[in-house]
């Protein structure tokens, strides 16, 4: 009986280590034009329940990610609340600040947020505390905020307190925003003109209540380039932590806009780039009377309900969607996916995928002259 005791005590270990299979590789990833950080990435895959257990640490040590997937791109780093491509997060997901301070706590189920949903500032303070269900709606790839959202500042005073329901606030508050517009260089003399209007939004870095930051991309940085435009743009700002949909205050702005301006009503063009391209779809969809032709980019789709259940109001409005097909920020299947449900059905849809880009888009379509051309081609119909 001792000899059977120990040979099983033997075999053990042994049958352990044959169901995991650890790996480490050394992940260089570019945050910038100019940083790239190399992130030490060890994988362990479990032969019994087929899952890697991945973790990502700093060059100081500090870990950074710890997260279980059932598929694994193991060379591709992509944000904490996408799947890119292939990879598919399950269970607990984290990630940490290199001070070793909490970044993010989500919960996934086949890809799909599921859950409590936790993020934090650089100083530990959360900012934001919410959850999501998974949803079961086909092509969505991050699921759906459902219930209680909070919201607070860095200092920690709590900014919002309120309910979701399929992605959409249960009492949107009516409010306004603050914006910046760009005025023609002929539109003090020409004073019997009436000018186009591009309506810009920005992307989720910029959220706040500073302008100054509108500047940083997109196109308020063509015109901080001083670049001259033959349109009024006019950039909204979007509060810190929220969406462009959480609040009623597109009918604020637009009557402001078009009460104190001189807009031509029938050439008003809504673009934006990520949170902004999510927004673009959103208020398209909503308010498909308003615009002759909307340019969203690279922008989430599949959280917010409202843009499914509506998108049949978009069969009629001129479409240019961009999104580049590495984005490891927001998976390119979000914009794919959307433009799918509108072939066949959108005779004025246009579809621009980069192979070779990620998050970066509006770096290339702003910057151009393409897109503002295009908008000038369509007017909308009286």
């Amino acid at each position: 009986m001792r000899a059977v005791t120990t040979i099983i005590l033997i075999l053990l270990p042994l049958t352990l280590t044959l169901a995991q299979e650890t790996d480490t590789v050394y992940l260089p990833v570019a945050i910038s034009k100019n940083e790239t950080i190399l992130y030490k990435r060890i994988i362990e895959f479990n032969q019994a329940t087929k899952l890697y257990h991945v973790r990502d640490y700093f060059d100081n040590g500090q870990i950074q990610m710890d997260g279980t997937y059932s598929k694994l791109d193991r060379n591709f780093k992509e944000n904490y609340w996408c799947n890119y491509h292939t990879n598919i997060k399950q269970g607990l997901y984290q990630t940490w600040y290199k001070n070793g301070q909490p970044e993010s706590c989500y919960h996934f189920i086949d890809g799909k947020k599921n859950g409590l949903c936790e993020e934090y500032y650089s100083n530990g303070q959360i900012s934001t505390k919410g959850y999501a269900i998974s949803g079961n709606k086909p092509g969505n790839t991050r699921g759906v905020k459902q219930g209680n959202f909070k919201g607070w500042s860095v200092d920690g005073k709590l900014l919002y307190d309120f309910d979701l329901e399929n992605g959409m606030k249960v009492n949107p508050a009516d409010t306004s925003y603050l914006y910046h517009l760009y005025k023609p260089k002929d539109y003090e003399t020409d004073t019997t003109r009436t000018w186009p209007l591009i309506i810009y939004l920005h992307g989720g870095s910029v959220r706040g209540t500073d302008l100054k930051k509108l500047f940083n991309n997109g196109i308020p940085d063509q015109i901080y380039r001083g670049r001259e435009f033959p349109f009024l743009i006019a950039s909204p700002l979007c509060p810190l932590l929220i969406q462009w949909s959480t609040d009623n205050w597109f009918e604020n702005f637009y009557k402001e806009i078009t009460t104190r301006y001189r807009v031509d009503k029938n050439r008003v063009y809504l673009t934006g780039i990520s949170l902004g391209g999510e927004g673009t779809w959103y208020l398209g969809v909503k308010y498909p009377e308003k615009f002759a032709a909307i340019a969203p980019i690279a922008g989430f789709t599949s959280d917010i309900g409202y843009i499914d259940e509506n998108i049949d109001n978009l069969k009629d409005m001129p479409i240019w969607a961009f999104h580049g097909k590495i984005d490891n920020v927001v998976p390119f299947e979000e914009t794919e996916r959307i433009v799918n449900k509108l072939k066949g059905k959108n005779k004025n849809l246009r579809f621009t995928a980069e192979p070779e880009v990620g998050h970066g888009m509006d770096w290339i379509v702003y910057p151009g002259q393409e897109l503002y051309d295009w908008f000038l081609q369509y007017g909308r119909k009286k």
